[in-house]
């Protein structure tokens, strides 16, 4: 009959929590990461538009719903009531927003952090 040593076991159960320690963090960061690279995709989409709707003048309905397909194409949980335009169909077009994105966690069911983004442009006329 064949006793194992007790310390095997521990060292076993050691391993095992640190994988599970490892798979969580870096879980976490590819979620972080991935929000970051999408919040910049998202806030340069937001300056070229801008220039665009304020060199054809186009109405705040058609800014918002760009706006918005580019947000769900990246995954923001972005509503139309986030998006604040004024000056629109005039060169004192401007455009700001605000969101919060959370950050994934593999077992829990929501976020545990929540990321807060805001954005803001203003249409340059070329000279």
């Amino acid at each position: 009959m064949s006793v194992e040593d007790p310390k095997k076991n521990a060292k076993r159960l050691v391993l095992l929590v640190w994988v599970m320690v490892a798979f969580f963090y870096f879980y976490i960061s590819y979620d972080y990461i991935r929000i970051e690279m999408h919040n910049d995709q998202f806030g340069d989409y937001l300056r070229t538009v801008v220039q665009l709707a304020g060199s054809e003048r186009r109405s705040p309905r058609e800014i918002r719903s760009l706006l918005l397909a580019k947000a769900d194409e990246l995954r923001i949980p972005l509503t139309g009531q986030e998006i604040k335009i004024g000056g629109a169909g005039s060169p004192d077009l401007r455009v700001a927003l605000e969101y919060n994105v959370e950050v994934d966690v593999p077992i829990l069911p929501r976020g545990f952090y929540a990321k807060h983004f805001e954005h803001k442009a203003v249409y340059r006329q070329p000279r």
